[in-house]
């Protein structure tokens, strides 16, 4: 076995694990970076094959070899999730990712104390375990901040220290200067959204995204090419972290990234202190870092299976799991569509980034009275492509109205017709915390390096929820129809499956009763021992993407790292 030493090893260098790596690294640490796919190159993804990155999905892992499994009920066999909605290269889902980059709002990181003040206890479902940010909004607009500038984010201030700008998101939170970029130029099918919306007394903005708008730190702006989310960037405007972090830590000297290399277990000594990792290599071999800081960064269901996979005597059912909550209160938004198509009009919705969305934040979050509805929280609301990535090609995904086959030559003339003339209205809804959603280790199936496969326990269909989609559903027809279509007509129905952005399982808490890391991402039992990324969110955030603030949080470790721990290793308090 091949031992290397470091000062930091961290295990997935994506988009919380890689502005760790810069971080740490341009202030004088040696940090090793594991990462199980390859690394990328901006040239590599020209031209757009949409063979390869639509239909084989190149940049995510691969359902057989890399298996994650889902089951609705904890009595129940679990089958393959056939699409895996994250990144398999260095730069992780930064690299495919549709770039929509949001900042919570203030009451978000107070879900439960927000409610009870409001609509009263009662209001909670009793089985869910919504629980409080350990941090606030006000804790956290520094490290937004910085996020936006360092990588570069697009979008127009709705709130600038507390004055409400039109045209911008009149919901956000304060934030104490506008982004570094204007928006994206509006598509057709913005324009028809925001006029609707309008119509309907409601406040439409363009959504925020990580993707230039124009030259921007020696980057290129976007092209507009319609080859964005599934897709990496062949120019640069994506602000991934293959095009912005890794090449500060790589400047450094101090940072060494391994690719091919899987992590499969976290060692730790009698104690209980993290003393470094254990990889197969990518011919195979065993091989371990040793490291005085250990740093887990991979996506949501490998935080959780490495702690799992990592059991001592002193931990049994997991390292740093003392509390039980390893692997508890798993997420995801769900997913509510409405169709809209035009007789007469065209919006050629593929025309620019898939993310080039507009949206509306009015039933976002509790930014409306919930009073008498039978459910809390809400989903933001935005209009885009039937299929948020593919480009072109991602068409075939839609489900025609009732009425209409899915074959044969009515299915052909719908097409043909409709084509060029259709959107979506999509909502991205807050989905709840409950204890018996879960990340296990699968008994039955096993992935390519011979580990348990990771397995989720989740069901959708939850009154709460049911309640909230219903809603939302209804409020997208009513966009739909305000938008004059000729045709407005729902999506099928999820089945309870997991929808996008899945959080939990490692979540941070106040209490290490009820949570595995505190505001810092730092272990409560193994103070060596950072998990950063959404499994640490312990709640959604509303129905916004996870992927700034999970950044602002690895910002917010990292100083806390370099500023504090550093001179004084053990809890951060």
């Amino acid at each position: 076995m091949a031992t290397e030493r470091t000062d930091v090893v961290i295990v997935g260098v994506g988009g919380a694990g890689g502005i760790l790596a810069a971080e740490l690294s341009k202030a004088g640490m040696r940090v090793i970076g594991l990462e199980r796919g390859p690394r990328l190159k901006t040239q590599d993804f020209e031209p757009h094959d949409e063979l390869r990155y639509f239909q084989r999905q190149d940049l995510r892992p691969n359902w057989k070899r890399q298996p994650v499994t889902w089951r609705t009920n904890a009595n129940g066999r679990a089958a393959p999730l056939q699409t895996l909605n994250y990144g398999a290269q260095a730069g992780g889902g930064t690299v495919h990712y549709g770039a929509l980059s949001w900042r919570m709002h203030e009451d978000d990181f107070r879900a439960r104390s927000a409610t009870v003040e409001r609509y009263g206890a009662r209001a909670i479902p009793e089985d869910s375990s919504l629980i409080d940010w350990p941090l606030s909004y006000a804790d956290l607009e520094p490290y937004y901040d910085r996020a936006e500038y360092e990588l570069g984010v697009s979008g127009k201030a709705g709130n600038l220290k507390g004055a409400r700008i039109a045209g911008g998101n009149v919901f956000e939170a304060p934030r104490n200067r506008d982004y570094p970029l204007p928006p994206l130029i509006p598509d057709r099918s913005g324009l028809i959204f925001n006029e609707a919306a309008q119509k309907l007394g409601y406040h439409p903005f363009s959504s925020p995204r990580a993707i230039l708008s124009q030259a921007y730190k020696g980057r290129a702006g976007c092209t507009y090419c319609g080859f964005c989310q599934a897709f990496g960037c062949h120019v640069g405007a994506k602000s991934s972290i293959l095009v912005t972090k890794l090449p500060e830590a790589d400047a450094t000297g101090n940072f060494k990234l391994l690719t091919g290399a899987m992590c499969y277990r976290v060692n730790s000594d009698n104690s209980g202190r993290a003393t470094g990792v254990s990889y197969y290599g990518p011919d195979g071999s065993d091989n371990a870092i040793e490291a005085e800081l250990v740093i887990l960064a991979p996506f949501t269901y490998d935080n959780t299976r490495l702690l799992l996979l990592s059991k001592t005597a002193k931990f049994p059912d997991g390292l740093a799991n003392s509390s039980g909550h390893v692997g508890k209160h798993f997420m995801t938004h769900l997913r509510a569509r409405v169709q809209i198509a035009f007789d007469d009009e065209y919006v050629n919705v593929y025309m620019g980034p898939s993310a080039q969305k507009h949206s509306i934040d009015d039933f976002n979050s509790d930014n409306f009275d919930h009073g008498g509805m039978g459910f809390i929280r809400g989903a933001q609301i935005s209009v885009g492509p039937v299929a948020l990535e593919g480009g072109p090609i991602g068409a075939v995904t839609m489900n025609p109205p009732p009425g209409t086959p899915r074959w044969g030559a009515a299915y052909r003339d719908f097409f043909a017709k409709y084509y060029a003339r259709h959107a979506a209205i999509a909502a991205q809804i807050e989905d709840l915390p409950y204890p018996h959603q879960t990340i296990d280790l699968d008994p039955n199936v096993r992935d390519q390096w011979g580990l348990p496969a990771p397995r989720l326990t989740y069901d959708s269909r939850r009154p709460n929820e049911l309640a909230r989609t219903e809603f939302m559903a209804r409020k997208m027809e009513e966009m739909g129809h305000a938008t004059r279509a000729n045709l407005v007509w729902r999506a099928p129905e999820t089945g309870g499956a997991p929808g996008g952005h899945h959080m939990g399982g490692t979540r941070m808490g106040a209490d290490p009763k009820n949570s595995v890391v505190n505001r810092y991402s730092q272990s409560w039992d193994v103070p060596n021992l950072f998990l950063l990324g959404s499994s640490t969110f312990p709640t959604m955030g509303s129905g916004f993407n996870p992927t700034l603030t999970l950044q602002a949080l690895a910002y917010l470790s990292a100083d806390a790292i370099v500023n504090r721990y550093r001179k004084n290793p053990g809890p951060l308090v």
